[in-house]
């Protein structure tokens, strides 16, 4: 009898919290609005964004942007407790997973912290660490940046590229993802989370570039002419139309090879 209304009465106490904890999303929600992402794709992160570098001197944030290709850029803060610490561990583990191209050759990363708090020596603690776990080659700090910056300039910064987060406390409730830039500055992609498939970060980079990265040129032309990014899954899928396309062009060449070869063999005769 008594281990029944116990039960009864742990049940009802796990109702009230789930219904206070309810509550409070719903409150919670109203802030919603105010977090997330805009999409800004083609947008140019304009001029006169002063940031802080490792060494605490101030940079032009246009300036760093690679010119000789795509840049990441990576949004986070250096004392997140939780998701800014997953999202650079995975922005670190696809750089790593990816064998195409390589940090400080291929592409730049710059990750800014949207905390005007942090400072320049805790921006160069964190670079040291993921600059010597990249595994193809050793990125400078001038081929993976830690940047910090005070609340203006980090407010222009956000707002350019569609960055929406709301402090809460003393911590931020913000978005995970990374944005692809082109070498004029431009918002190339946004992929989103705090993973990201090699294929996916791989194409961005490519389609960053106009296709004048890596090894092969042509190669990458063929891969973007595969591929296109899914608006709604924020994926890069394979273009099924393109690769028949291309598959028809293939058996075509083929059979004109084919034909030209017996064409030429009857015209030449028995030998």
């Amino acid at each position: 009898m008594y281990t029944r209304q116990l039960k009864i009465y742990v049940l009802a106490f796990l109702v009230i919290l789930l219904c206070a904890d309810f509550a409070a999303a719903i409150t919670d929600s109203r802030d919603i609005k105010n977090v997330g992402l805009d999409d800004k794709l083609g947008d140019v992160i304009p001029d006169g964004i002063t940031l802080k570098d490792e060494n605490g001197n101030e940079v032009d944030f246009k300036d760093l942007i690679y010119k000789d290709g795509p840049t990441v850029l990576s949004l986070v803060y250096f004392n997140c407790p939780r998701v800014c610490t997953f999202a650079s561990d995975g922005l670190l583990q696809v750089v790593n997973e990816q064998q195409a191209f390589s940090v400080g050759k291929d592409f730049r990363i710059i990750t800014v912290s949207f905390d005007p708090d942090d400072t320049p020596e805790m921006a160069s603690e964190k670079g040291e660490r993921y600059r010597k776990s990249v595994l193809r080659g050793e990125p400078s700090s001038g081929d993976w940046m830690f940047l910090t910056g005070d609340a203006d300039n980090i407010a222009e910064l956000t707002d350019a590229v569609g960055f929406k987060f709301l402090e809460d406390g003393d911590e931020f409730a913000h978005p995970s993802a990374i944005m692809i830039l082109t070498p004029d500055g431009r918002i190339s992609r946004y992929l989103e989370g705090i993973q990201h498939e090699p294929l996916d970060f791989r194409l961005s980079l490519v389609e960053a570039s106009k296709g004048r990265i890596g090894a092969s040129g042509i190669l990458n032309k063929v891969l973007l002419f595969c591929y296109e990014c899914d608006p709604i899954g924020k994926r890069y899928a394979l273009k099924a139309l393109n690769v028949v396309k291309a598959g028809g062009i293939v058996t075509l060449l083929t059979l004109c090879c084919v034909l030209t070869y017996f064409w030429r063999r009857e015209k030449k005769g028995p030998e």
